[in-house]
């Protein structure tokens, strides 16, 4: 188990996402299919705004939430994906939402895992937001891969 301050794992969710954004603007430019460059466009959008997000985040909650230590689960899952995302084939649509939707669902559990760790009320009601925010993320993207299949 790894220990990390709440601020770790804010800026971490920020690097996270900064690599998916370039992923998808890297597959968006190859992608000769109308409907995977649909979809990364609106993934990439989604994860710049999710690192505004995170930046404004991590300037509203307190400096005593922001450095609450947190027990990590074991490390992250995010080179794992970050993988899996690249070896894809970028004119399967039905792939990239799958793993976009693999990655969503993976940093909801990740909050939750911290939230259930936490005891500091700060802390608790910041990694509350975060999965409240993630939990709206995979929602939103559940919807717009099911619109996506009438384009």
């Amino acid at each position: 188990m790894r220990y990390k301050t709440l601020e770790d794992v804010i800026q971490e969710g920020r690097e996270f996402h900064l690599k998916l954004s370039q992923q998808y603007e890297e597959f968006e430019q190859l992608a000769g299919d109308e409907r995977a460059t649909l979809l990364l466009d609106q993934l990439k959008r989604r994860e710049d705004s999710m690192i505004h997000t995170l930046e404004n985040f991590r300037q509203d909650i307190g400096e005593g939430a922001l450095h609450t230590w947190v027990q990590f689960a074991p490390e992250g899952r995010e080179p794992e994906l970050l993988q899996r995302l690249r070896n894809l084939d970028i004119r399967d649509v039905e792939a990239i939402g799958q793993v976009a939707m693999e990655i969503e669902m993976y940093l909801a559990d990740q909050y939750r895992d911290l939230l259930n760790g936490v005891d500091t009320p700060s802390a608790r009601h910041a990694l509350e937001r975060l999965l409240e925010l993630e939990q709206l993320e995979e929602h939103t993207l559940s919807m717009n891969l099911f619109n996506l299949r009438d384009y």
